[in-house]
């Protein structure tokens, strides 16, 4: 439930697969790399001293702001439902509400028992999965470090997430465009750059804002969204 006089930006259902799918993301680069201030006992301790009137609702919003400044882009709600009114360092925007305190408890309560993913293959699945998305199969390949990539579809973007924690020299937000407007698509593509370590956001297109120099080796999968698939199609004549 939206709390009095939020805007109803996204809908619920995508409200929630947006958080599970962004704590899923988190879990996954903070056991690459601890720092113990985000999740963890030593975090819990420090949570408890200073959260005042605060809720879990946001304490996973600070989390997520901070995750967001790390790893530009790839956690915010601001890039997940292309909120273009937002600043470019702003994770959220003025008009988005937390979770509902009660479904933050819970939510946080399921994702504190559960082990986290353990590498970006595994990460980018429970991500869809938080989406309900059954990324179908897509050819990848071995990618050259100069090589660039167009993908269309949570298939393609899984795969390419593969290829490049497996690759060396390899660098996504360089190298990868994504065409994705539908937010589970977007919040897959984004956290692309968080998987695999990237230091700049990945670069992200919907259907009607394709950039006229838009080059690379094009690979669409079975389940790209029809808009985004049509304008792949386009650009490839």
């Amino acid at each position: 439930m939206l709390q009095d006089g939020a805007v109803e930006i996204a809908a619920e259902g995508e409200r929630a697969a947006y958080y599970r799918a962004a704590l899923q993301c988190l879990k996954f680069v903070e056991s690459r790399r601890p720092t113990g201030r985000r999740l963890g006992a030593d975090a819990d301790a420090a949570w408890k001293s200073f959260r005042g009137d605060l809720e879990t609702a946001d304490r996973i919003d600070l989390l997520l702001r901070d995750a967001d400044a790390e790893w530009p882009a790839a956690f915010g709600a601001r890039t997940v439902f292309d909120l273009r009114a937002t600043a470019e360092d702003e994770a959220f925007g003025a008009e988005w509400a937390p979770l509902d305190p009660v479904d933050a408890e819970e939510l946080w309560r399921q994702m504190a028992g559960q082990r986290g993913p353990d590498s970006p293959a595994v990460a980018a699945r429970a991500i869809s999965e938080a989406w309900k998305l059954s990324p179908s199969p897509a050819n990848v390949g071995a990618v050259a470090p100069s090589e660039k990539l167009i993908l269309v579809g949570p298939g393609a973007v899984v795969a390419a997430i593969e290829a490049f924690a497996a690759g060396t020299d390899l660098d996504w937000a360089d190298q990868v465009a994504v065409i994705a407007t539908p937010p589970g698509h977007r919040h897959l593509a984004a956290a692309g750059a968080a998987l695999l370590n990237a230091t700049k956001a990945s670069r992200l297109y919907t259907a009607d804002e394709l950039p006229e120099d838009l080059a690379g080796r094009l690979i669409v999968s079975d389940d790209a969204d029809a808009a985004d698939r049509a304008a792949a199609e386009r650009f490839q004549r």
